[in-house]
């Protein structure tokens, strides 16, 4: 039996030795155990390679403001992993997260004492927490992001979703998901379900592979530039702004999220939210209220205004291609940049991205992980991209390096562990384990 928080949390962090194991075997066991929560609450399944808690955060924002109660489970976490399962926008209270793995542990034991080569990973313990917390909670839906791809991923255990969502399709953990954008399509399609709508606004090869999947499964699938349309956006420091139409809906929206990315997250929000409709109570109002209100930290998140210091978590090309744009788009000069990032990634093509629209000094440091990529290996990197680099190994130094070089205007990124730690040391009173 734990007895306290910190007990509980020792659990949960141990377990990342096991890593992350893609998979649906092990979970449904132990979901089977527990009376399969999952299928019990409406749920709304959303993947794909970069967007994914923008949509969350969008489409809870507006089922919170349509008067339900919603259940947020989301990944990485910033600062707590209590950040992950959310109910209205709060966090799952220490105590609640100590009786949830109490009320589990026992079911997890007589699974490994059954079998010794049975093991669940962090990720899978926390997901199977998030429904039984929910389910326990009386929640009216849960909002789903996917961990990882999609096909094997632990939230897959989801049987008939009222929407499936898959933002995008690009280069990301091509290690675990394939080396061509078919095949990491055909990952992030394995959440489509037999004839639960799906939405979308992947292209290229990616898209092909999801469509097909759809076909075979009888699904509708509704594509953003086909069936759904942004007719013109205005980006501003404030928010984004977007004309949307679609055979359903047509008018202006305008979300606090920022950035150039946020223009498809939006169109999908709101292809979505009309689907939805079709089984939940939504007026028009709460679109309007919910996507104003919504908020997802270290996405474009300005933190200080004097000097302007934005944090993104734009950890591959694709999301560093529009950090950059959207960069070039809101400010009219050009930040220093903070940069840190983990050895899976594609440092070479995350910098190449970014160096045109930074100035020539780059800070190099290194997020608090044993995944972290060496700061040397990134100096050299944006060194024989052009840059000049700084090498700052500890991220909240390199936040003070950062503020005696620059006095107007920094953007830190390459990581979710890079954005936490620099967030912690710019803001009060962040909520951390």
């Amino acid at each position: 039996m734990i007895t306290s928080y910190q007990d509980a949390l020792d659990i949960i962090e141990g377990l990342s030795r096991f890593g992350s194991r893609l998979g649906l075997e092990r979970i449904n066991r132990l979901l089977l155990e527990l009376d399969n929560p999952q299928d019990k609450v409406p749920v709304i399944h959303i993947g794909g390679t970069n967007g994914k808690g923008s949509v969350s955060s969008m489409i809870s924002s507006v089922l919170i403001n349509a008067g339900y109660k919603v259940g947020l489970y989301t990944s990485p976490h910033l600062h707590s992993v209590r950040e992950r399962i959310q109910i209205d926008n709060k966090l799952i209270d220490k105590d609640s997260f100590v009786k949830i793995l109490n009320e589990i542990l026992p079911f997890i034991e007589n699974l490994t004492n059954k079998d010794s080569d049975f093991y669940l990973t962090q990720f899978e313990i926390l997901t199977a927490m998030a429904f039984l917390y929910f389910y326990r909670s009386n929640v009216d839906v849960i909002v789903l992001e996917v961990g990882l791809g999609g096909r094997l991923d632990a939230t897959n255990v989801v049987s008939n979703p009222l929407v499936s969502i898959i933002t995008n399709v690009d280069w990301d953990h091509m290690d675990r998901l394939g080396n061509t954008l078919s095949l990491i399509g055909k990952e992030k399609a394995g959440i489509i379900k037999r004839g639960v709508p799906v939405v979308t606004g992947a292209k290229g090869e990616g898209l092909d592979v999801i469509v097909d999947t759809a076909r075979s499964l009888n699904a509708p699938i509704y594509i953003l530039g086909r069936d759904f349309f942004v007719d013109w956006y205005v980006l501003s420091q404030v928010g984004t702004e977007v004309y949307f139409r679609s055979e359903r809906k047509v008018g202006e929206f305008f979300s606090s999220l920022k950035g150039l990315y946020q223009v498809d997250n939006m169109a999908i929000s709101l292809m979505a939210l009309e689907l939805l409709r079709d089984k939940l109570d939504i007026s028009d109002e709460s679109v309007i209220d919910g996507l104003r209100d919504a908020f997802w930290p270290g996405r474009i998140e300005i933190v200080s205004k004097n000097p302007v210091i934005l944090l993104d978590g734009a950890h591959n090309k694709g999301g560093a291609e529009k950090l950059s744009k959207s960069i070039s788009l809101l400010f009219d000069q050009k930040p220093t940049l903070i940069v840190g990032m983990l050895r899976d990634k594609d440092a070479y093509g995350i910098i190449n991205a970014m160096i045109p629209y930074v100035k020539d000094e780059i800070i190099v440091t290194s997020p608090k992980s044993n995944r972290a990529l060496d700061p040397i290996i990134l100096g050299k990197i944006v060194e024989e991209l052009g840059g000049k680099p700084i090498i700052v190994p500890d991220v909240k130094e390199s936040v003070k390096v950062g503020l005696d070089l620059e006095r107007e205007f920094m953007c830190i990124m390459g990581s979710l562990y890079t954005v936490a730690e620099a967030r912690e040391s710019i803001l009060d009173g962040v909520e951390k384990d």
